[in-house]
């Protein structure tokens, strides 16, 4: 069941009203990709780097962003990630529609051979819910990217306050 959430964003002292499609977390659509992680192998073609995680304070979700590259000769898509310290993460895209930013799920998020996607704020990102214990501004969380060759890259995240912001940009 699809159900429209709106919430205050992140960023805070901007006060942007968000819309959030979101989806009962029983009953989306996403794939379960449990055998494909454990088929998996360390990632050689592709790369995660410049991990950070932007901590929101629970109940609401704290939001990681990333830039993969992909080294390799043809397309991957990137397909899901995980972490032991949160209990659910879910790849999202915003994009804007009628003037609201709106977030959707991202199931596959296709990188070209030898191209880079940056997950930024207000692009693609990792919604990440349920800490299994309390994560802290500058500690470092190991996330694993499971992408559709099969492989798994593995990034350190470091964890900055709710209104940081990308020093990676390009």
């Amino acid at each position: 069941m699809k159900k429209t959430v709106t919430i205050l964003s992140a960023l805070g002292a901007l006060g942007v009203a968000m819309s959030v499609q979101a989806h009962g977390h029983g009953g989306h659509a996403m794939m379960d990709h449990g055998s494909a992680w454990q088929q998996a192998h360390a990632a050689t073609s592709v790369e995660v780097q410049h991990c950070w995680i932007r901590n929101i304070p629970t109940p609401a979700p704290s939001a990681g962003y990333f830039e993969v590259l992909n080294k390799g000769t043809e397309t991957v898509q990137l397909l899901a990630a995980e972490s032991d310290r949160y209990g659910d993460i879910m790849l999202h895209q915003t994009v804007t529609e009628d003037g609201l930013a709106k977030m959707r799920m991202a199931e596959k998020i296709e990188i070209a051979a030898g191209a880079q996607l940056d997950f930024v704020p207000g692009g693609y990102h990792a919604m990440l819910e349920k800490p299994t214990s309390p994560v802290q501004v500058g500690e470092h969380v190991t996330m694993r990217f499971l992408f559709s060759n099969q492989q798994v890259a593995t990034a350190q995240c470091e964890v900055r306050a709710a209104g940081a912001r990308n020093e990676h940009a390009h």
